[in-house]
Order: C-alpha cells, then sequence, then structure tokens
C-alpha cells in the first residue's frame, strides 16, 4: 500500500474552492474498488455533499456540493481518518509514477507468495499424497509446522494490503471482498494454530497461499488497468506543446506563464499551444486532434485555433483567447478524468455478496461460539464450528470468479489480435448491444487516395498527375501524401515554394505550376472551372500550370476491407450501430451508405464533447462501445461502457480504450465481442458456483456435519471447480 500525506490543501485554498460548488481531488493510497466505494460513501455522507463519484482508475474525486452547508475542511478529514490522502489533482505524469511504483511493490509482494507458496504446495501435496503416513503423527506434525512458517512472510507481507483495505471498507460500514478474505485467511490461520496446538497435522497453509497468490493476480491485472486510465489522460496532455513563442519576447516560455491577449508566433509544423485567433498570416491546421475531420483546414486572420492543432504550411501570429486550464483542450482532460473508471456488473454484484457474507457470516460464527456451549454441544465442538463457518464464509471461489475467466479468455483473445484491458472490459463487452463507430480510420483507412481526375481539355491525365506529385513532393501532410510518387522524387531543378493554401513550383524550363485550393488559385487571378460535385470526394485539389487551369483530383477515403461485411454481421447479431465522426455531413453519409448504415444513424460534425453526450444518450437507452483511433475519440472512448480502439489508432485513442483490437480490423473486433459473450456468460457460471457452494456449505458447517479440515478441502474444491470451468473451450 501506498503510504498516505496529510492534505496538500490549505484552508485559504478550501476557502475558494467552496462558492465554486465542483471540485475535482486526487485520492491517494486506495488498493482496490473497494477502497473507492468506501471513500465515496465517506464523502457523500459530509454536511452539503450532494454528489461524489470516487473512481479507482483515475485516483480521483469528484464532488458536488451546496456552497451554504459544505464543510470542506472537515470532508477532508473524514477521508484522512480513513486512511486516504486527498489533495488537489496530481498531473498525469504524477499519477503514473506512483502506480507504477505500487505495481512494482505489488509485484514483489506476488513474488514473495509464489516463491514461499511453491514450497508449502510441495509439503501439501506430500501430505495428500501419504495421508496415513503423514497423518497426525511426528513427521506430519513437523511438516505442518514447517508450512506453516513458510507461509507466514505470505500472510504477513504479501496479504498486508488486503488487510489494510478490509480492514478501512469496515470502517466505512461497507465491507467488501478483501474484507471477507481477510477474515477467511485470518480464520484459516486461527484453525490451523488451533490443530498445531493439539498436536495434530492438518493445516490450511495451501488454501492460505493459493488465495493470496490469485487475488494478487487479480489486483495486479487491475493495477495495471489503472496504469491505462492515466497513462491516457497523459498521452492527451503531451499533444499539446509546453512551450510558446510570444512576439514580444525572445525566445520560448512555458506556455502556463502566457496571459490572455498576449501574441504568440506558431511555426509552420507546429503544434499551438494555447487557444487564439488569428492575427497576422494564414495557413491550414490539421485539426484531427480536436475534430477528427480527415483533411486540413484552412484558416486566415480573424479565424479562431486550438490547442493542440497541428500548423501545417505557413507560419502565423495567434493572440492567445484561453490561458492554460482554460483551454479547449483542457476541457477535455477534465472530461476523461470524470469518465473514466466504469466497474462491471459482475465485479459490483460479487462485492454485494462479499458485504453480505461478510457480516453474516461473523454474526453466525459468533451465535455458534456462544450459542453451541448453552445447546449442550460443548465449547470446543462449538469453537470448531464457529471456525468451519468462517472458512467455509471465505469467498475463495467467489473472489476468482471474475480474475480467473478473465485471464483464460484474454489469452484466448490475444491468439486473434485482441486485447481486453481488465476483467470489467470483457464483461461489459459481453453485454454491448448498442455500436457507436468513428468514420475516418475506423471504418475508413485514414488516408486520402484520388478517386478522381478532371482536365481541361487536351491535358493528359498522366500528365498532370505527374505534375501533382512534383509539386507535393517531401511535403509531409495527409493531402499531400494522396498525390505524391516515390518515383519523382528526382527533381533535380525544381524549386518549390509552399504557401498557406498550396504549393507554387517552378520547373528548369520556367513554367510556374500551383497545387491548391480553388479559393488560392483564384486569389492569382487563376480561372478555376465550376467541377462535376463528387459525393464521394472530401476535398477536392487544383492545378494551373503559367496561370491555366489544368484540371483536379477529387480525394476520397476508402473503406476498410471487409468494413460492409462486418457491419451487416453486427447488424446480424442484433447490436445497434450509429456513425458519429468530426466530418462533414456529405462525406460521413457517403461512406454510411456504402457500408449498410441509415441515413439517419449518422451523426456528422461532431467535437469531441459532441461524441462524448451521444454516448451518454446511447448508455441511457442499452450498454454502449465507441469504436474509434484518433485523438479526438479519447473522451468518447472514456465515457463508453467499453472504449474500442482499431488497429492503427494514435497512442492516445489505444491508451483510452479498453478492447484493443491489434490486427484483423473489423472482423477482428466482431469475434472479439462473441468471445467477450461467452466469457460473461462463464463468469456467471463462476459466480454461481460460488454462491451455490458457500450457500449450502454453511448451514452444513453449522450442523457440525463439516468439520474444519472439511471445510478447507470444500474450500479448495470450489475453487478448483471454478479454475476448471473457466479453462473450458468457448
Amino acid at each position: 500500500m501506498t503510504a498516505t500525506a496529510a492534505s496538500t490543501l490549505s484552508r485559504g485554498e478550501l476557502a475558494a474552492l467552496a462558492p465554486a460548488g465542483r471540485g475535482l481531488f486526487s485520492i491517494e493510497g486506495m488498493w482496490c474498488p473497494s477502497c473507492a466505494a468506501a471513500t465515496e460513501r465517506i464523502i457523500a455522507r459530509a454536511p452539503g455533499v450532494t454528489r461524489a463519484r470516487v473512481s479507482f482508475a483515475t485516483g480521483s474525486a469528484l464532488v458536488d456540493w451546496d456552497p451554504d452547508r459544505v464543510d470542506l475542511p472537515a470532508l477532508l478529514r473524514a477521508v484522512e481518518r480513513l486512511g486516504y490522502a486527498i489533495g488537489p489533482p496530481r498531473a498525469p505524469e504524477d499519477t503514473v509514477a506512483g502506480i507504477d511504483a505500487e505495481i512494482n511493490r505489488l509485484g514483489l509482494r506476488l513474488a514473495v507468495a509464489v516463491f514461499f507458496g511453491m514450497w508449502v504446495m510441495v509439503l501439501a501435496i506430500m501430505r495428500y499424497l501419504e495421508p496415513v503416513a503423514l497423518g497426525n503423527t511426528p513427521v506430519g506434525h513437523a511438516l505442518s509446522i514447517v508450512a506453516m512458517g513458510l507461509v507466514t512472510p505470505v500472510v504477513g507481507f504479501s496479504a498486508a494490503p488486503f488487510f489494510v483495505a478490509g480492514w478501512r471498507t469496515l470502517r466505512a460500514g461497507i465491507p467488501g471482498m478483501d474484507a471477507l478474505v481477510s477474515i477467511g485467511v485470518i480464520g484459516a490461520g486461527l484453525l490451523s494454530g488451533v490443530e498445531l496446538a493439539r498436536g495434530g497435522a492438518h493445516v490450511y497453509a495451501d488454501t492460505m497461499v493459493m488465495l493470496i497468490v490469485l487475488l494478487s493476480i487479480g489486483r495486479l491485472v487491475e493495477m495495471r488497468t489503472v496504469r491505462r486510465a492515466a497513462s491516457a489522460i497523459g498521452a492527451l496532455e503531451r499533444e499539446v506543446p509546453e512551450r510558446a513563442f510570444p512576439v514580444d519576447a525572445e525566445g520560448a516560455v512555458d506556455a502556463s506563464e502566457v496571459a490572455v491577449g498576449t501574441d504568440i508566433r506558431v511555426a509552420a509544423g507546429a503544434r499551438v499551444p494555447l487557444d487564439g485567433v488569428v492575427v497576422d498570416g494564414a495557413t491550414r491546421v490539421d485539426a484531427s486532434l480536436l475534430t477528427g475531420e480527415s483533411t486540413p483546414v484552412s484558416v486566415a486572420r480573424d479565424e479562431t485555433v486550438h490547442a493542440g492543432t497541428i500548423n501545417l504550411d505557413a507560419p502565423v501570429t495567434v493572440r492567445v483567447t484561453a490561458a492554460v486550464g482554460d483551454r479547449r483542450i483542457d476541457r477535455i482532460l477534465g472530461r476523461m478524468v470524470e469518465m473514466q473508471g466504469n466497474r462491471s456488473e459482475i465485479t459490483r454484484l460479487a462485492d454485494r455478496l462479499a458485504r453480505l457474507l461478510v457480516p453474516g457470516a461473523l454474526i453466525l460464527a459468533a451465535l455458534v461460539a456462544v450459542g453451541g456451549t448453552a445447546l449442550g454441544i460443548g465449547a470446543d465442538e462449538a469453537l470448531l464450528r464457529a471456525l468451519s463457518v468462517v472458512v467455509i464464509a471465505c469467498p475463495c471461489a467467489l473472489s476468482i470468479a471474475v480474475p480467473v475467466t478473465f485471464l483464460s479468455f484474454a489469452e484466448r483473445a490475444m491468439g486473434r489480435g485482441v486485447l481486453f484491458r481488465s476483467p470489467a472490459t470483457m464483461e461489459q463487452a459481453g453485454q454491448l448491444r448498442h455500436l457507436l463507430i468513428d468514420k475516418t480510420g475506423t471504418l475508413t483507412r485514414g488516408e486520402p487516395t484520388v478517386i478522381g481526375v478532371t482536365r481541361a481539355e487536351g491535358v493528359d491525365e498522366a500528365e498532370l498527375r505527374h505534375l501533382a506529385a512534383l509539386a507535393e513532393a517531401g511535403v509531409d501532410h495527409p493531402v499531400a501524401r494522396a498525390l505524391q510518387d516515390p518515383a519523382l522524387l528526382a527533381d533535380s531543378g525544381i524549386h518549390r515554394h509552399r504557401e498557406g493554401r498550396g504549393v507554387i513550383m517552378t520547373l528548369p524550363e520556367g513554367d510556374e505550376i500551383r497545387v491548391g485550393s480553388p479559393r488560392w488559385l483564384a486569389e492569382a487571378d487563376i480561372v478555376v472551372p465550376e467541377t462535376p460535385v463528387d459525393a464521394n470526394a472530401a476535398t477536392r485539389i487544383h492545378l494551373a500550370r503559367n496561370g491555366e487551369w489544368l484540371g483536379s483530383f477529387a480525394l476520397g477515403d476508402p473503406l476498410r476491407p471487409a468494413a460492409p461485411e462486418t457491419v451487416a454481421r453486427l447488424n446480424r447479431e442484433g447490436f445497434a450501430l450509429e456513425m458519429v465522426t468530426g466530418d462533414g455531413v456529405a462525406p460521413a453519409r457517403r461512406v454510411a451508405a456504402e457500408v449498410g448504415l441509415a441515413a439517419e444513424t449518422v451523426h456528422a460534425g461532431c467535437s469531441p464533447e459532441d461524441k462524448a453526450e451521444r454516448v451518454l444518450n446511447a448508455q441511457s437507452r442499452a450498454p454502449t462501445a465507441f469504436i474509434g483511433d484518433g485523438i479526438n475519440d479519447s473522451v468518447a472512448m472514456a465515457a463508453a461502457d467499453v472504449g474500442v480502439a482499431i488497429d492503427g489508432a494514435s497512442h492516445a485513442a489505444t491508451s483510452s480504450a479498453g478492447l484493443v483490437v491489434a490486427r484483423g480490423g473489423l472482423p477482428a473486433l466482431a469475434n472479439a465481442l462473441g468471445l467477450a459473450r461467452a466469457a460473461r456468460r462463464r463468469m456467471l457460471q463462476n459466480l454461481g458456483l460460488a454462491v451455490v457452494y458457500n450457500g449450502s456449505a454453511i448451514p452444513l458447517a453449522v450442523a457440525g456435519v463439516i468439520p474444519p479440515a472439511a471445510a478447507a478441502l470444500a474450500m479448495l474444491a470450489s475453487s478448483l471447480s471454478v479454475m476448471a470451468n473457466a479453462a473450458r473451450p468457448a
């Protein structure tokens, strides 16, 4: 467990924050989702708090309160009394560093548990294979003492975080899985101690070790999922430059020090560090980070640019309109923090069962121990029955029902090129009914290509393509790549000059070639004739020689392989599909028609925030996934029940996604959803097996039919049945 520290929020900061009615805080020291649930309950109980949402995935708490009634210092003290540190939001890199440290500590704890547990299991196998020879004999007794000695570092070191988390959730009045596991381990240890004190050899070191190892593996998987959530936010933040170049300053300064109203220089090829308005120059920007538009956008004087967009062509001067913290990208990051960290239905169900089992088992065990003597059972027998109840109630099978199924099916998915990030993702993917799909890079390849050529009379198409390829050689943006030809790089004697919306090329013989937008050519007094409207074209690029228009290229974005077939398959399997894209209406509807989506299911011109709202609306009707590939899809992925990154996705999108298709494209995704449905059924089966075990065995333990030794063996058998069921072929 990470050590906790006092709140880093001063009284002055709290006083300034109180009127806002809402605050985002970091919570340090949480070990498990039950920790988050306990913290959320403590915060929600505080006077004046109207809503609290604590996310284990992001280590954060989003709190709404009544400014007239809230006592923020008391709220923070309540959290700290529970054992956690609460403070202002941490930078993503600090959060990731803290999670990495926790993962390393957990890895060490797991290594210790595996090392000592291996020898415990060897001794257990010896005892099981020779029950007569090693029964209650001096040799058997000695081996049992050695086994309990070997299990001591596992219980004292490896299981320590479970004990701490269990105690904290008990204090909060919502005991979760950690509390019940702790009780079960302690009960098995007490039972083993009683057996050794009587000179017996039936100890339960193997049961204790197996439980701790399996739960530690599950917790390690969970912590890696938490790291992924934090990394997603960091990946998006890293897309924005930390430095800016004010016009009235020499060199760069920290972007956070630049005030609203300051003029900054943005060089060609650089990302814009702050939101602002262009006051000098004209260029094209790649706004895919925020909008997902597949083609560059022209901007000129008095037009807005946002932090994170790329200046493609020419230097411009931008007057800052939003400082760091108020930029559009900052608002997107805030939404991602709010929306991360959904938990699965089955995991929540398992925790609810654990919360019922903990008080129920403790009360029942106490009644058996105290009431047994009064009923003439005898104190010793009553104590043994009480211990049997505690051991039986230990949710070994319940606690591993989801993790072992996840590990089994995740391995199968990886063999098919699909990565499920967590058990929650797999379980949620198994109940999806609504799929929202991005267009560019998801249904399409994401790279514009020439889909049509219009020529002036007498112009050869091959010559037209040749000139365009020469002009765009060496230029790195999607439109240029669509016109380039690697075979035409030998261009000795050719001079090029890039402007905001096009390229001017001078050939060795002196001819001037212009390639760019029709508006740009018209500004050079070049007559650009009306060209046929091509619904399939995302944009059109024109070419002129010596002031005479020669032709134009219609650029489009071709479909991914098997996109129509996959959409048809998903429709047959009962999924409701919608397209949500930042592109315009015309190209969006064109792609929808090609893949078989109805026009009314197309939502075009969507910002990242719009995409997230579409997800939330769809979630009100059915479990929803968002499938995308770009940075602009990250918020929607975080908001969805399942975020899906298709192969070729950006780093930020892949980090945000709970399900990553590494290869195979859309067909692999369809297969993965089928595998997730099978995994969810298996999780429910395993949970049912665990419930049947606990429900039937506890009454037998109370009646004395199942002695403590048999109780431990029954617990082991229940866990093995769950693991065997998880490993069955799908």
